[in-house]
């Protein structure tokens, strides 16, 4: 993609709305956007939204989101490599919610990289990426070493994954 194409991507699909769904912001501004992101994302490709995950963190947010929506094998994997990849509390809860929804038991190790990576720098993201775990062991029956989240974090896991679900249903 040539960066005029990437500029009108990035203006389209990422400036709009990166604030309000970045890091746990989409539990309480994201339900609003739901039917302007859900627009967004029709109008997004698999490649678009893969371009997305492959760039700066915002640009990550938003593929997250958008990946809900838009789905298939590449896309999932796409997701989880951001994942694994993440640096920080920014991107990691929205890919981590696309992981779970997208990839079903699938999310496990790169979960795992990104919660060994988030301790070593405390990033700050651990718990929720915990939650997420936690969510994979309760759904897939997936066992992963983290530890047990907490009520505050399996919550707000709960809830990005219900924005997920309200987010594929528009």
């Amino acid at each position: 993609m040539d960066q005029g194409s990437s500029d009108g991507l990035i203006a389209r699909c990422v400036v709009p709305f990166y604030l309000d769904m970045m890091g746990t912001n989409a539990v309480r501004y994201g339900r609003p956007l739901l039917p302007a992101l859900a627009e967004a994302s029709r109008a997004t490709t698999a490649a678009e939204v893969m371009t997305l995950l492959r760039d700066s963190w915002r640009s990550r947010v938003m593929g997250a989101w958008y990946s809900i929506r838009v789905g298939g094998a590449d896309v999932a994997a796409a997701v989880l490599h951001a994942l694994a990849t993440s640096r920080g509390a920014l991107d990691a809860p929205p890919l981590a919610t696309a992981a779970v929804v997208l990839a079903g038991p699938d999310p496990a190790e790169p979960l795992e990289q990104y919660f060994t990576a988030d301790q070593t720098h405390r990033w700050g993201a651990g718990g929720v990426i915990a939650a997420a775990a936690d969510h994979l062991r309760q759904h897939h029956q997936v066992a992963t070493p983290l530890p047990p989240p907490t009520d505050a974090d399996r919550d707000t896991v709960n809830a990005l994954i219900d924005i997920a679900h309200h987010l594929a249903l528009k």
